[in-house]
């Protein structure tokens, strides 16, 4: 993947020492697992074993937000030291298999968050303080697969340039459809469809995630059972691939400052529990974490999703790094920091 490299990434970011006996992964990408962060309220105890969802990160606020089966969206503070569950009280949506989480912005500033809901077979529009806006069902007249009663499963969403892309990632279809958010249609535009072999780019075996890289103005999606990571412009031209470790199995990816981290659901050849993979502008992998392996976290034999967490400082600038992760199967939460 083109991605462009921030030269002064270690000039920008304040890292925390340790000892190297709690280190993880390689320079300038090691990690240790933060025990007192990484709690979540005590109302999602019994749901975190369903947990299969991710995270939405907001560039702006630094606040996480996380959607949860059987519990909701929970809120986290910039700083990860306060957390919540956002008050939402439609049955359908709390019972929803959240499998991911996406922050919008409206143009007139207002906040709001994208629930792709594989399950349920639709995408929820909800405010940040929980309140149901629109839900978005299956694109029925975008193309004959919809039409005829192609199944919708949808795993992901972005959002770039006012539209909502959403990856159908457990349909037998596995397209990106494009939609407006705000009036809960879909565009006739998609891209994308269901790959028979790994010379097919452009087309995937499950388009699991979809990421906007924020330097490169393009869209990456993880085709989790390809292992690979496929980029295509807005339009849904195909751009260019990069191929992951054989049956890691990614299923997300996140962008910062030029660096890709992708959560994985299993190990080297699809055998070892899972990593975190750190890629460089190249799309080389320069740095791995295996939170079960190197910390002991026995809840993460597959990794669901990552994201990096910048800790802002009041005039935007960045602190700390971390990295948030879910578990897949059983469920868990764990957070990991930067470290010098």
């Amino acid at each position: 993947m083109k991605i462009l490299q921030l030269a002064f990434l270690s000039i920008c970011l304040v890292f925390t020492d340790a000892q190297a006996a709690d280190l993880a992964g390689s320079a300038p990408f090691q990690f240790r697992y933060i025990e007192e962060l990484s709690g979540l309220p005590s109302e999602t105890d019994q749901h975190l074993s369903k947990a299969h969802g991710g995270f939405a990160v907001d560039s702006r606020t630094g606040e996480v937000f996380f959607g949860l089966k059987g519990a909701g969206v929970i809120w986290m503070s910039n700083d990860l030291k306060q957390k919540k569950v956002l008050p939402i009280t439609d049955p359908e949506i709390i019972e929803g298999n959240f499998h991911n989480t996406t922050i919008l912005y409206r143009a007139d500033g207002e906040r709001f968050l994208a629930l792709p809901d594989n399950e349920k077979a639709r995408v929820y529009i909800i405010s940040d303080e929980g309140k149901l806006v629109s839900t978005l069902n299956s694109p029925t007249r975008i193309n004959d697969y919809y039409g005829r009663g192609g199944d919708f499963k949808p795993t992901d969403t972005e959002y770039a340039n006012g539209k909502l892309y959403v990856a159908d990632g457990y349909s037998r279809g596995n397209y990106i459809s494009i939609a407006d958010p705000w009036s809960a249609t879909w565009f006739d535009d998609h891209f994308g469809g269901k790959a028979t072999d790994l010379d097919e780019y452009g087309l995937f075996g499950t388009a699991h995630g979809i990421t906007l890289d924020p330097l490169q103005h393009r869209l990456a999606v993880a085709d989790r059972a390809n292992s690979r990571i496929e980029d295509f412009d807005f339009q849904g031209t195909f751009l260019e691939n990069t191929n992951l470790p054989a049956g890691s199995l990614p299923c997300d990816i996140d962008f910062h400052h030029g660096y890709t981290l992708v959560g994985c659901l299993r190990g080297l050849g699809g055998q070892t529990p899972a990593p975190c993979y750190v890629l460089d502008k190249d799309g080389k992998v320069i740095s791995e974490v295996t939170p079960k392996k190197d910390f002991g976290l026995e809840l993460f034999d597959h990794i669901h999703n990552a994201a990096w967490k910048p800790l802002l400082a009041e005039d935007g600038s960045v602190e700390k790094l971390y990295i948030l992760a879910t578990a897949w199967n059983p469920g868990g939460f764990a957070i990991m920091e930067v470290v010098k």
